[in-house]
């Protein structure tokens, strides 16, 4: 492997891949969502359970998948190329032989004024975001907290850190209470079902689509 695929976030393994445009049907993909998503901007039954500790503003299709009104994507040529990255993944951990089940939990459509609050990935191992549609000159890529106790004081108590570290290598990570790790279009990272992320207001009328799933280990 020429190019390092795994990397530390805050001390943890993220994964960070690409998943090839001409080995499945990305247009069908995008045309059932970009549809789902014209007859409603907002579509998050999620924010329902969510809405009394903060709010989201986004079209979601998690815990709506049975709602006649939208219709669901035809993933199934996404899946084998899915399945290999995981297998990827995997092989380049230094983890005994395991097997693995995983499942595609939404997909999410955002413009401008949308946003996601943070929040971690339960009855998981690992999750991952394929950026389906995706301009990174002008949307934010997903953004993870660190939630060691001493990232909060860096910038206050040992400033040069902040001022000499370069904030977008992802080997300073440690040093930063947030991160975004810098990904365009197709790309895919996978990263532990525990760490908290978030997507902040969207400022671009563009829409931006990512597909999530989530990875369990097994026997």
């Amino acid at each position: 492997m020429n190019k390092e695929k795994i990397k530390p976030l805050f001390g943890f393994p993220i994964y960070h891949s690409s998943i090839d445009k001409k080995l499945y049907d990305k247009q069908k993909i995008l045309k059932t969502i970009l549809s789902n998503f014209k007859k409603s901007q907002v579509r998050s039954h999620w924010n329902k359970r969510a809405e009394k500790f903060a709010s989201n503003k986004l079209h979601h299709s998690l815990s709506d998948e049975l709602n006649t009104k939208f219709k669901k994507p035809d993933y199934s040529t996404l899946m084998p190329l899915y399945t290999s990255e995981i297998k990827a993944f995997l092989n380049s951990m230094p983890i005994k032989k395991c097997n693995f089940k995983f499942n595609i939990v939404n997909y999410t459509c955002m413009t401008e004024g949308h946003h996601m609050m943070g929040h971690i990935h339960t009855k998981c191992d690992f999750s991952a975001v394929h950026y389906l549609q995706f301009d990174n000159e002008i949307q934010d890529s997903t953004v993870f907290k660190n939630t060691n106790d001493y990232s909060k004081f860096i910038y206050d108590v040992y400033p040069q850190i902040n001022q000499t570290f370069i904030p977008s290598e992802i080997k300073n990570s440690w040093a930063y209470q947030y991160f975004k790790i810098v990904t365009k279009e197709d790309d895919l990272i996978i990263f532990p079902a525990m760490l908290e992320h978030s997507i902040p207001d969207i400022k671009s009328n563009k829409t931006r689509v990512t597909i999530v799933f989530n990875i369990k280990l097994c026997e």
